[in-house]
């Protein structure tokens, strides 16, 4: 893979990597905005609501964090993402989010919001549940190694023309075998396909610094991004030629918290149920001796026609 380099004193190297900025973080809850576009999609070359992951779990955790008792660490424990409108291409999105709800007597609370295209349109609606939690920061995984952050250049699509002559079970296959491109966000997040059938796939994700949070754990936007990615390639395999899938959503209760520094991440995604129009998959994130990490949900709209869906 190719890089490219910059320095990360001062910055934050997960927000960073994935073209994030703060835009305000106060009492009323927390905003940012992400440049998406070719470096996020998927291996169709669209933006898919993985590709705004971080960015979601930046405004729902960031809107908990300020309305909980100053100097708190909390975490994410479910985080909920619903499409509305397609995701653009290209362009910029702004995630908001407000806490609904705050417990102090159990350390939980609730939060809602939305992301919001450069129209102002809402493309995806955001819901979480976050927790108070006694872990201590880890400064030094969170903002990376003090010398360089190596930013990946994204990973080539393969043309939209050829994907759209083949089968969707021979596309996932052919990313297992390398024969397809798995895309620029697979690429990032380190996904790989290992086994493929219809309705099913296996695979491995590897954790890297610069996907901690503040208690150095990887992100749950960036365990978004890989369940995702897997539930769209489940969703794919269920395809014929001509047509492709949209995924409406994803549901995740992160159970466990994996470490950036520890060793790769199983990937298993499964076809629940399947009709004519719509799938729901299920997908489990675990460590390699059989712990739970993530159990996360998904429905995918079939039969749509192939191309860029996206704005």
């Amino acid at each position: 893979m190719n890089s490219v380099t910059v320095a990360p004193r001062g910055i934050d190297p997960l927000n960073t990597v994935m073209g994030v900025r703060t835009l305000w973080m106060n009492a009323a809850g927390a905003s940012f905005e992400q440049s998406v576009g070719p470096r996020f999609h998927d291996h169709r070359g669209l933006t898919t609501l993985g590709s705004v992951g971080v960015v979601a779990d930046d405004a729902v955790a960031g809107a908990f964090y300020v309305s909980a008792p100053e100097g708190s660490r909390t975490v994410v424990s479910q985080l909920v993402v619903t499409a509305a409108a397609p995701l653009p291409t290209a362009g910029t999105v702004t995630a908001a989010a407000s806490t609904a709800h705050l417990d102090l007597a159990t350390g939980t609370g609730v939060t809602h919001g939305e992301i919001r295209d450069a129209q102002a349109r809402v493309a995806a609606v955001l819901h979480a549940r976050s927790f108070i939690v006694s872990r201590p920061t880890r400064t030094e995984l969170h903002y990376g190694p003090a010398a360089e952050l190596v930013v990946p250049e994204p990973e080539e699509v393969t043309p939209v023309d050829e994907l759209a002559a083949m089968p969707g079970l021979a596309i996932v296959e052919g990313i297992a075998s390398g024969r397809v491109h798995r895309g620029p966000l697979a690429g990032l997040t380190e996904l790989t396909v290992a086994t493929v059938a219809r309705g099913t796939i296996s695979g491995l994700m590897t954790p890297r610094t610069w996907m901690s949070n503040a208690v150095g754990t990887v992100q749950g936007g960036v365990l978004l991004s890989v369940a995702d990615l897997a539930a769209g390639l489940v969703a794919q395999t269920l395809t014929e030629p001509g047509t492709t899938f949209r995924t409406l959503d994803a549901h995740l209760d992160l159970v466990r918290s994996p470490a950036v520094d520890g060793p790769p991440i199983l990937v298993e995604a499964d076809v629940v149920r399947a009709g004519r129009r719509l799938a729901l998959i299920e997908t489990r994130l675990s460590t390699p001796d059989g712990h739970l990490l993530v159990s996360a949900r998904a429905s995918a709209q079939l039969g749509q026609p192939s191309g860029h869906p996206g704005r």
